[in-house]
């Protein structure tokens, strides 16, 4: 039985799409976070399954990956994305630092610097799923290469910002992906020249 960490839908705050970094929501988030089985909260309502959702950039560039009709959720199938993340086990020591961590590099192989920046918040009550997951938008600045680890499963890239189809991407990576493009740390590196 899968354990997965969850917040009463209550006590987040109320917006649709991209919310900028706010300590107070993440400390709230600790607080009154809780473990519970996945299948059990996969359509409650009531409930917001917390997701680290990390973007990789360097030197202007982003991560890209693909997921292949292979893998995982079929509901992402062949959508682009430019976060790496996944829901937190009951089995990560401090929920939110160590779930994004394992995360991370359950994901993709990287072996440089690693210091996630918190960007900001996702939230898209559009549909059924976005109804119960909550994103928690973070950057990493690398400074060393990345690549997939599950090849059959995934493929990515780096891309520029103006090289990304942003139609191609889930809508949770559209939603960072214009985040991105307004974050300030983000812009004066992508200015710098190739």
């Amino acid at each position: 039985m899968e354990r997965i960490f969850v917040v009463p839908a209550g006590v987040l705050p109320r917006f649709q799409g991209f919310m900028p970094a706010d300590d107070a929501v993440i400390e709230r988030i600790k607080e009154r976070g809780f473990f519970a089985d996945r299948q059990s909260v996969e359509n409650d309502f009531s409930l917001k399954q917390i997701i680290p959702y990390t973007v990789f950039t360097m030197d202007g560039r982003i991560f890209t990956m693909r997921r292949l009709a292979k893998g995982g959720e079929s509901r992402l199938h062949n959508k682009g994305s430019i976060g790496i993340g996944g829901h937190i086990n009951h089995e990560d020591g401090e929920p939110i630092e160590d779930g994004l961590k394992r995360e991370f590099f359950e994901e993709v192989d990287y072996q440089g610097t690693f210091q996630p920046r918190l960007l900001g918040f996702i939230n898209d009550d559009s549909d059924d799923v976005g109804k119960v997951h909550f994103g928690l938008a973070y950057v990493v600045k690398g400074d060393a290469g990345i690549e997939v680890r599950e090849k059959n499963v995934l493929e990515g890239a780096m891309s520029g910002p103006d090289d990304i189809n942003r139609d191609a991407l889930e809508k949770w990576s559209r939603i960072v992906l214009d985040a991105l493009m307004n974050d300030s740390d983000f812009r004066h590196l992508k200015t710098l020249p190739d």
